[in-house]
């Protein structure tokens, strides 16, 4: 005979029996799970993999490309026939004093470049076009930026010709 417990149990059996072939629900396809985690962990890493010897590959020509043009050649390992352009002129060099030194700008008593304000005594170079002064390192590095089509050397404020 079937007692009230061993009902429930069937039924308990039946149930579970019902969940696992119901295709409707929605943890049916949780069986499968892994092999997708792992089909899915498999791409990530194909995808890093191709990633980084792109990033490598990228790396790799342009190190390459920028040593031919240090070497004196251009891109395509064709020498260059130009001679590169001599730096500019420097400006003069003055000793800054607060009451002595008149440089243009509505910033006369800090340097453009660094940020930093002019002491007496330092040393510092006014551009003769412009008038414009900086201290004597900064504006020297500023023009020592090897001239390119794109980049020439110029006043760091308001870009006239040195």
């Amino acid at each position: 005979m079937a007692t009230p417990e061993n009902a429930r149990a069937g039924r308990g059996n039946a149930t579970a029996t019902a969940i696992a072939t119901n295709r409707w629900g929605p943890y049916s396809g949780a069986g499968d799970f892994a092999g997708n985690m792992a089909i899915i962990l498999a791409s990530l890493l194909a995808a890093l993999a191709l990633a980084l010897a792109l990033h490598a590959g990228v790396r790799c020509l342009l190190r390459r490309r920028r040593q031919r043009q240090r070497q004196g050649r251009g891109v395509d390992g064709v020498e260059d026939l130009e001679k590169p352009a001599p730096p500019p002129p420097l400006p003069p060099l003055l000793v800054y004093s607060a009451s002595g030194t008149r440089l243009a700008g509505a910033a006369a008593h800090e340097c453009a470049i660094c940020l930093a304000e002019f002491a007496d005594g330092d040393a510092v170079r006014a551009m003769p076009a412009c008038g414009h002064g900086f201290h004597a390192r900064c504006i020297e590095r500023w023009l020592a930026v090897p001239a390119s089509a794109a980049r020439r050397p110029s006043c760091p404020t308001c870009r006239a010709p040195p």
